[in-house]
């Protein structure tokens, strides 16, 4: 069923630490079951701390079930390479997909669960937005999706109503909205650009994606490698100079003093009704109903061309299962994952957290607050944010906030193809 199962000095590449696997003690990993009076324990390592309490009765209902097994969830997801440091890593793990985790997946830290019948529940169209980060040995699914998240501009409904506003199916139609609230004294977008993850996963994914195919893109730029230059086709340079007038154009409707504004003072003054329009996704619902509980939202892809048959909707996996390949605890393992998929669990999950559910026979989906952005879910119209495909060591955000404020658009896409050049030379070693 399984390969293999990795060495210690793997899972230090894997998890960037190789240096140090040369001078700790080689040891098979995780080689004694968590088993006491014929009771398995399995550690869960869950990457959202909000949502503690949901898994914590969720883990009471499957114990019921699984009187031989025990559940103990870990919500500090910093404790997972420790753990694979420690030859101790949990035995079921949800992490949000992008760049770091994939990473994970290609040196074949989870094991195979293409065979878990829960596994051909899953939209193909989602799984695939795992599978094309790369799959371990070429086929292997390493990860099966547990929720999908949907970003996009989320709006006030009053306000439009109160402007007489529809919501804009392309850019023009999108622009004319903005000075329409510009006219009237409204603020059309509520910008955070203090912290600059804002940005980036704002104005920079929505703009860049709702024009570019991503992830072509950025299988062509690895492809690539190391030869990477300004003037290469598969440059940043030659591919994402049109979003930069956009992304510039979107800045010009915040609000002065944007620059000093986190995203608290965002959800803040947003509740209030203090712009009609925040680039947020679906994590900053809750908080602005916190804020205000008579607050009516809803949300819409931002429409980047003129055609509405190009508009897409950022997306990315949140909550994706993994297996650990060395746990001693497989056949509980693969128990406890098949329970998590079972529908009334991650139907029930991704409606409480205005998410998506992975699963192909999934309800339609009820939340007034993301309804404008299911069509596109459920018609595969979606891409992963560019921010997405960087590593953690390219100070992304930081460059993306640069360019706001400095506007030298030249100077923000060299820097990236220069960082990206060194990465692939990094990998290369």
């Amino acid at each position: 069923m399984n390969a293999t199962p990795l060495s210690r000095r793997a899972l230090f590449k894997a998890a960037g630490l190789a240096g140090a696997a040369a001078v700790l003690p080689l040891a098979g990993c995780g080689s004694v079951p968590s088993s006491q009076n014929g009771v398995t324990t399995l550690r869960f390592m869950q990457n959202k701390p909000e949502v503690v309490g949901y898994f914590n009765q969720v883990i009471k209902d499957f114990e019921a079930l699984n009187p031989d097994i025990r559940v103990i969830q870990d919500f500090n997801e910093g404790n997972f390479v420790p753990g694979l440091v420690r030859n101790d890593p949990p035995d079921v793990v949800t992490r949000g997909f992008a760049q770091a985790t994939a990473d994970f997946v290609r040196k074949g830290v989870f094991a195979d669960l293409s065979d878990l019948p829960a596994a051909s529940t899953i939209d193909p169209k989602i799984q695939d937005l795992v599978s094309s980060w790369g799959q371990y040995n070429g086929h292997e699914t390493s990860a099966l999706p547990f929720s999908l998240a949907a970003a996009g501009v989320i709006y006030r409904r009053d306000i439009f109503e109160a402007q007489g506003v529809s919501v804009p199916t392309t850019w023009d139609e999108f622009v004319a909205a903005c000075e329409k609230f510009k006219a009237a004294g409204i603020t059309p977008i509520y910008g955070t650009f203090k912290d600059n993850w804002t940005l980036g996963q704002g104005m920079f994914d929505y703009v860049a994606g709702g024009a570019l195919d991503i992830a072509h893109f950025f299988a062509r730029l690895t492809a690539k490698g190391a030869a990477i230059s300004a003037d290469a086709a598969e440059s940043f340079t030659s591919n994402f100079g049109p979003a930069l007038p956009k992304m510039l154009e979107l800045a010009s409707f915040s609000q002065k003093g944007a620059a000093s504004k986190n995203y608290a003072d965002g959800n803040a003054a947003f509740a209030k009704g203090q712009a009609a329009m925040y680039l947020q996704g679906p994590w900053a619902l809750s908080q602005l109903v916190a804020a205000n509980k008579n607050v009516r939202l809803g949300s819409f892809p931002l429409p980047v061309t003129n055609n509405p048959a190009d508009t897409k909707v950022r997306v990315n996996v949140d909550m994706a299962l993994s297996i650990t390949r060395n746990t001693p605890n497989m056949a509980a393992a693969r128990r406890f994952v098949s329970y998590l998929l079972d529908p009334s669990v991650v139907n029930t999950y991704n409606e409480k957290n205005a998410a998506f559910s992975p699963l192909k026979e999934a309800p339609a989906v009820e939340n007034p607050q993301i309804t404008g952005l299911a069509a596109s879910v459920r018609e595969g119209r979606y891409y992963q944010g560019a921010t997405t495909y960087f590593p953690p060591s390219v100070p992304l955000y930081n460059y993306v906030q640069a360019f706001v404020y400095g506007k030298n658009g030249q100077q923000f896409l060299s820097a990236l193809d220069d960082e990206w050049r060194r990465v692939a030379e990094r990998t290369a070693v």
